[in-house]
């Protein structure tokens, strides 16, 4: 009789703990095998990124324990979304959407994620001021056109370390005063690598390093409206395979690019730079092997 109420007794605490109502924890989880259904606790984790965050509160976690597809996810509030190590936790882009949508006035991190384009418009789209890093993550073929890896249209602050941009028409674009550090990543086959662009009267400034672009028609790029200012300082990169290296486009406002310790080879044109743009290169790189390795006037720093 003893056994049969413990059965009897566990069973009906089984029972309540799939029934409660989900309360808002700090960090919630999602898995192959979850249920959108479940509480979102690792004993019963969620199925989506998307229901997980409904019981996630203000600058908790999100985990994906394990290798499968997690849905598209649009973020209202500061929130971790991450994968443990070892297991792939992707978001497919269908056409007309975005995988990763960040409102205004939160912080964000996504680490290990994999997005893929199936005709979808944006891997990661920011048009609010927020703070966003993205680490470890593999954002790739967004490659229609006007499709992005990553779009920020707006004066947030945008770090991304370690991360792999592939075979976008647009790797990355930053706009609308962002200011951005962009470390350790890579740039495969995009059709513009890194573009860096600017509205009247505001200023996107972009720090690159260690960093590659490869195998795409421009390379790293600077443009701005009328009255607007961007600029990027690059170290320590290397910029090979492409039609143009690096480039200031002709702008009506002002655009620069400072280069610095970094090698530009193999490309059709090295370093170009438009009339309204400004181009430097310090003494310390290498620019060779391209056909041309300069066109338009190239302002020479030595280094101090």
């Amino acid at each position: 009789m003893l056994k049969k109420s413990t059965a009897v007794y566990l069973f009906t605490i089984l029972c309540t703990l799939m029934v409660t109502p989900a309360q808002a924890r700090q960090r919630s989880f999602v898995a192959s095998y979850g249920n959108d259904a479940n509480i979102c606790d690792t004993f019963f984790p969620c199925r989506t990124f998307a229901k997980a965050l409904t019981v996630t509160d203000p600058n908790g976690e999100v985990l994906a324990l394990d290798s499968s597809g997690y849905g598209p996810v649009t973020l209202t509030q500061s929130v971790s979304l991450a994968a443990v190590p070892g297991a792939y936790a992707g978001i497919a882009v269908f056409p007309g959407t975005s995988g990763v949508t960040i409102g205004a006035g939160v912080s964000v991190v996504l680490r290990g994620l994999t997005i893929n384009g199936l005709g979808g418009d944006n891997g990661i789209l920011l048009s609010g001021i927020s703070d966003l890093s993205i680490e470890n993550c593999v954002i790739s073929n967004l490659s229609g056109a006007g499709q992005h890896g990553v779009l920020v249209n707006a004066a947030a602050t945008v770090r991304m370390v370690d991360t792999l941009v592939r075979d976008n028409d647009i790797g990355i674009q930053l706009q609308g005063g962002a200011t951005t550090d962009i470390s350790g990543s890579k740039f495969l086959g995009n059709n513009t690598g890194i573009l860096v662009t600017s509205t009247a009267s505001t200023i996107t400034a972009v720090a690159i390093s260690d960093t590659l672009v490869t195998g795409g028609v421009n390379g790293i790029e600077a443009s701005s409206g009328t009255s607007g200012t961007s600029q990027i300082n690059v170290i320590r990169a290397t910029v090979t395979d492409n039609t143009v290296g690096v480039k200031t486009s002709a702008s009506p406002g002002f655009a620069r690019i400072n280069l610095s310790d970094s090698m530009v080879t193999g490309n059709g044109t090295g370093l170009s730079q438009a009339t309204s743009g400004t181009l430097n290169s310090l003494g310390n790189n290498t620019v060779t092997d391209n056909t041309p390795n300069t066109s338009g006037t190239i302002g020479s720093v030595p280094p101090m």
